[in-house]
């Protein structure tokens, strides 16, 4: 009787009867789910999300990958990587480390551009501009001309007497206008402006016109030293046209032997 007990006993334990109702909270703890007859393979649960996670950021990749679940499984020790390979690694790991961290900022909003606006309908007449307005927008002065050097014709002396002019003027110019030195002065009044001066004088035979043209040029300066200067400048004058005419007449004279 006891050894049928027995048996009837262990035939109940292995027959596994379902429960009658659905089970609540976590499952029970059981052996690692495997292939009836197939050996098991342990990893350390710190080894297993550690490879996880490299495998995700691409830390593990292909053969290193491998040898990392045989090391944690115990199958046999790590293979040395390649230096290409661990190089090709890293960069690819810190490639996507930066792509996270730039996907996690927030973008910058950009301003947005603001569209221009127009009136729905025109108006029907427009305001006529006063003329004080008119007055007050000042229409830009047109560029002056430069002045035209004339011609001459001199001869050597009157090229000396030329010259010998006009480093007078480059002298007495600038005590004219009490400065040091005529680059202080407008342009017109430099030495550039000096010898286009004395050329119109000298082509000028009509007196008035050339103190006009001195005149002019001299504006600004103190009226004493302005009236000695013209005189001065075109008694020189004077003389420079005179020895061109001295010479035209001895050549006449000698036409008519």
């Amino acid at each position: 009787d006891a050894s049928l007990r027995s048996k009837s006993v262990t035939a109940d334990m292995k027959q596994p009867k379902p429960p009658a109702e659905a089970r609540e909270g976590p499952p029970r703890p059981g052996g690692i789910a495997r292939v009836q007859g197939e050996d098991a393979i342990v990893i350390p649960s710190s080894d297993f999300y550690r490879i996880l996670k490299e495998l995700r950021t691409n830390k593990l990749i292909g053969p290193a990958a491998a040898d990392a679940l045989e090391a944690a499984a115990g199958l046999g020790a790590p293979s040395p990587q390649g230096a290409q390979a661990a190089e090709l690694r890293s960069k690819v790991a810190s490639a996507r480390d930066d792509a996270d961290d730039t996907d996690a900022k927030p973008k910058e909003e950009k301003p947005k551009k603001r569209a221009m606006m127009f009136a729905a309908e025109e108006p029907e007449e427009i305001p006529e501009m006063k003329e004080e307005e008119k007055e007050e927008i000042e229409e830009e002065p047109p560029p002056k001309e430069a002045e035209e050097e004339p011609e001459l014709n001199l001869n050597p002396k009157q090229n000396k007497m030329r010259t010998d002019l006009e480093m007078w003027v480059m002298d007495e110019i600038p005590a004219l206008f009490g400065v040091d030195d005529s680059e202080e002065l407008d342009e017109k009044l430099q030495e550039d402006g000096q010898a286009l001066k004395i050329t119109q004088l000298i082509a000028e035979t009509d007196e008035e016109k050339q103190r006009q043209n001195l005149s002019a040029w001299l504006e600004g300066a103190p009226d004493d030293k302005k009236e000695d200067f013209v005189t001065e400048i075109l008694q020189k004058v004077v003389s420079i046209q005179d020895a061109g005419q001295k010479k035209k007449k001895k050549k006449k004279k000698k036409d008519d032997y």
